[in-house]
């Protein structure tokens, strides 16, 4: 069974349904997260990666059952070595990234790396995000995953094609969640239920 998560409203397939009290729930939920967010300056909104995929990530990091509840979230923002153009954008999303609130009573720091500074990268991280492009270094990212047991998350398709992005989260006119439930599995991640039953499951 897949289905489309959306905030405010449920695409369901194969006349599955949620309960109705589960529904409301998750619902409110996702409400009252979504009240949470700061405002961010203009300029953000041209970023390759927009704000409300960003804060939309977040709030899903709140369904990961693995990442600690409270206290410091370090969160790797990763952009391609070999395009170093997109560095600045890749500063951008750790701007507003470090300006969300964390999951549960948690707080958010971005580091910002390359793909090369991620395989030599010697302090701690719990998530990382992959900015477009990144993709194309899936095996280095993969490799850096799998050792340190990270979830990686990306609005980027190729990265969910490349199976280098534990989520993929997408904002247009609809929010759309990829869960890669395979590497998923592989680096140790466990969400909740009801998350696995309202996102898409590649």
């Amino acid at each position: 069974m897949q289905s489309s998560f959306h905030f405010g409203f449920l695409i369901r397939q194969g006349g599955y349904r949620l309960p109705s009290k589960l529904y409301r729930c998750l619902i409110l939920s996702i409400s009252v997260l979504a009240s949470q967010c700061v405002t961010v300056p203009p300029a953000c909104a041209a970023d390759k990666i927009s704000v409300d995929t960003l804060q939309a990530a977040v709030h899903s990091l709140g369904f990961l059952e693995t990442l600690p509840k409270d206290g410091t979230i370090n969160a790797g923002v990763i952009y391609a070595a070999d395009m170093p153009s997109t560095e600045t954008s890749a500063e951008e999303a750790a701007r507003v990234l470090n300006s969300t609130p964390g999951p549960n009573s948690s707080r958010l720091r971005a580091i910002v790396l390359s793909t090369d500074g991620l395989s030599q990268f010697r302090g701690r991280l719990d998530v990382i995000f992959l900015m477009p492009g990144s993709s194309g270094h899936a095996d280095q990212i993969l490799n850096v995953m799998h050792a340190h047991q990270l979830v990686s998350i990306s609005d980027d398709p190729a990265c969910l094609d490349r199976n280098c992005c534990v989520l993929m989260v997408h904002s247009g006119q609809r929010m759309e969640i990829v869960l890669n439930t395979a590497l998923a599995n592989s680096v140790g991640a466990r969400f909740s239920l009801v998350f696995t039953m309202v996102v898409k499951r590649k």
